[in-house]
């Protein structure tokens, strides 16, 4: 697709969105967090020639249109990420924020993992810890996706979340989640 017959850059993460909340990615309190994105400093750009971290992110996706993993990950390891190996097999996607550590992960159409199939490649991170984060999640200098903003969630809410989270991704795969589908994973070598 060419850039003039794509989607214009507000459709593009309208479409990214809408492709999170519809429950395909798995994890339920994704699919309920980014629907108040605003609110918990959840950042979507397109076409980020630089990496640039917006002040007021907690989390930033950064969607690429016209690309695929490969272009993607050029891009990363460009502008500061750089790749852990997990075991022979996978690798992590790194960037060092500040004294920690996040763990991106990479979403497309090319993506290994099902519940990472997004209509668009993207790259996601979190750049820092908000007040309020999910207890079970817990912190040790690691950044990932599930330090997203619980703030406006009782407790209640953020287990059974929690709980259907593992569940969903489960159906999702069809399977019990593996080191393949770990947050810690990225791409297959």
């Amino acid at each position: 697709m060419n850039q003039q017959e794509r989607p214009d850059e507000r459709d593009i993460i309208k479409n990214q969105i809408d492709w999170i909340k519809s429950g395909k990615i798995g994890c339920v309190f994704a699919s309920a967090l980014v629907q108040k994105h605003n609110e918990i400093g959840w950042i979507f750009i397109v076409n980020q020639e630089k990496l640039e971290i917006p002040k007021s992110a907690f989390l930033l996706s950064i969607i690429f249109p016209d690309s695929n993993v490969q272009a993607v990950q050029k891009w990363a390891l460009g502008n500061g990420m750089y790749l852990e190996n997990i075991d022979k097999l996978y690798q992590g996607l790194r960037i060092k924020v500040g004294t920690d550590i996040s763990w991106v992960q990479y979403f497309g159409k090319d993506s290994h993992v099902k519940t990472r199939q997004s209509p668009y490649p993207m790259l996601s991170f979190a750049v820092k810890l908000p007040p309020t984060y999910y207890v079970k999640v817990g912190f040790n200098g690691i950044l990932h996706l599930a330090h997203a903003s619980v703030e406006n969630l009782s407790k209640r809410v953020a287990d059974a979340l929690w709980v259907n989270s593992i569940a969903k991704t489960k159906r999702e795969l069809g399977y019990s989640p593996t080191i393949r589908e770990a947050a810690k994973t990225t791409f297959v070598k």
